[in-house]
């Protein structure tokens, strides 16, 4: 077989399994059920009823993320929005990596032959790397980490295509209607969270300088600070929230030693999976790929164009030093997408399509099958637990319809994939207390009889293979 036919086969098989990948990774959000606080939202929206009393109830009793409160709103309101938000997750992942791509290599993806595969692994690697995915994707109310990353980029592109225009020195006409979706993203992203706001801040300023050092400041039009002014007015509300002291003052303020030791080990862990799990093996790989994949940029360019990525990286994590007991392996979504612009932003982007086979044009089939596997595992995980989820659910319907003022449940026996977001034991027992609180009944507690199932001692996919 000729080398252009065989790449032109790995081409078609690299299409078909990417397809096959995006439609598994689907299928595993769309069977994730409804966990801990998504049942809260479901019942705080049925006792406030409009989306005024639900956002105004959370900002002074929850906190001031107005970006969340309104995407919870929107999954809460029925059955229905929860399907469609669901079936959007996925596809606003890929949309956040063409961002994320866009913003290493100052170019859209292509889908030619040599171009798809060098976004099919870029989005692969992103896919495997980022840290409990379960929580940040397919958990519904975690999701909202992937939302406020997808609209951080979008306004960090548009900046930055303005920025590109501005170095290139032509001319950037800016519309009323792209100034006021500029305005309107930056309002809604400054009440997402503080770690957004210090990403955002630093950037800006970081190429605000950059400008200024090459005489282009003149030359930087004036959305660009009105956006930074709306974002600005968007922190302010969210930091402002009754909200956030309220939840603050019901935890014990570690002293300054103990904060800054426990910040020390969560910043050591953040690129390690917080030291469990894969230790960070996919974002370790994942690294060394992309920065095998073409020559590295000179010193200059990778200071022009680079380190800023790095820095947000770590930018985005600084914030947690203030809620160092909330720090979870979730907050650092943000850090590993920067630092993953940022290592592909060091490789030149080859523009010559090779003709020539060799063995690395195998490596997004490989990167593929990887997500296949990873989202078929996840798949199986969440059908699994959907299933003891409804069986729980049915359970406690049932004794409340008799009257049952004790209930006792089972434990959820399934082993979490990496795109299962599950309670602890104790925290899901929290969580049945509050639903106990819910109903109006004086327990529910776990069946922890000899012969009831245990926690996590299900593997779903050797239950699958017994059930064919």
């Amino acid at each position: 077989m000729s080398a252009s036919k065989m790449l032109r086969l790995i081409y078609t098989s690299t299409v078909l399994l990417a397809l096959i990948g995006f439609l598994l990774s689907m299928l595993s959000v769309l069977n994730h059920p409804l966990i801990g606080d998504d049942m809260h939202f479901f019942w705080s929206l049925k006792e406030h009823g409009s989306l005024q009393l639900f956002l105004s109830n959370h900002y002074d009793k929850w906190g001031g993320n107005i970006f969340h409160i309104i995407i919870w709103y929107f999954f809460s309101y029925s059955s229905i929005t929860l399907y469609i938000y669901k079936l959007t997750l996925v596809p606003i992942f890929l949309m956040m990596s063409i961002l994320a791509y866009y913003l290493a290599t100052n170019k859209l993806p292509k889908l030619g032959k040599r171009f798809f595969g060098n976004f099919v692994i870029f989005t692969s690697i992103l896919w495997l790397a980022i840290p409990e995915i379960g929580q940040t994707i397919a958990w519904a109310t975690g999701s909202v980490y992937l939302y406020m990353t997808f609209f951080m980029l979008i306004l960090l592109s548009l900046l930055s295509y303005a920025r590109q225009k501005i170095l290139l020195g032509q001319n950037l006409n800016c519309g009323l209607g792209s100034g006021i979706l500029i305005f309107v993203i930056a309002l809604l992203l400054g009440t997402s969270s503080i770690q957004v706001f210090c990403s955002v801040i630093f950037i800006s300023l970081y190429w605000l300088f950059d400008l200024n050092r090459k005489g282009l400041i003149k030359e930087v039009p004036i959305i660009f600070y009105l956006s930074l002014l709306s974002f600005l007015v968007g922190f302010i509300v969210l930091i402002s929230a009754p909200g956030n002291y309220e939840r603050l003052s019901s935890y014990e303020d570690p002293q300054l030693i103990s904060r800054i030791l426990k910040y020390l080990m969560y910043i050591a862990g953040a690129y390690f999976s917080g030291g469990s799990g894969n230790l960070g093996i996919g974002l370790i790989f994942g690294s060394i790929i992309l920065m095998l994949s073409g020559p590295i940029k000179k010193i200059s360019d990778i200071t022009n164009e680079s380190l800023v990525w790095f820095g947000t990286s770590l930018i985005s994590l600084a914030p947690m030093i203030l809620a160092v007991d909330f720090t979870s392996s979730r907050t650092t979504f943000m850090a590993m997408i920067f630092l993953l612009i940022g290592i592909k932003s060091l490789v030149i982007d080859n523009e010559e399509v090779e003709s020539n086979f060799s063995p690395t044009n195998f490596i997004p089939i490989m990167c593929c099958l990887l997500v296949i596997v990873d989202s078929f595992v996840g798949w199986t995980a969440n059908r699994s637990l959907a299933a003891e989820v409804e069986n729980r659910m049915q359970i406690i319907e049932l004794s409340t319809q008799r009257k049952v003022d004790n209930i006792i449940v089972p434990h959820f026996a399934t082993i979490p994939s990496r795109q299962t977001f599950m309670l602890r034991p104790n925290y899901d027992q929290d969580f049945l207390d509050s639903m106990a609180k819910h109903y109006g009944i004086s327990s529910i507690r776990h069946d922890n009889s000899e012969n009831a199932p245990q926690p996590n001692t299900l593997h779903p996919l050797k239950a699958l293979r017994e059930s064919l």
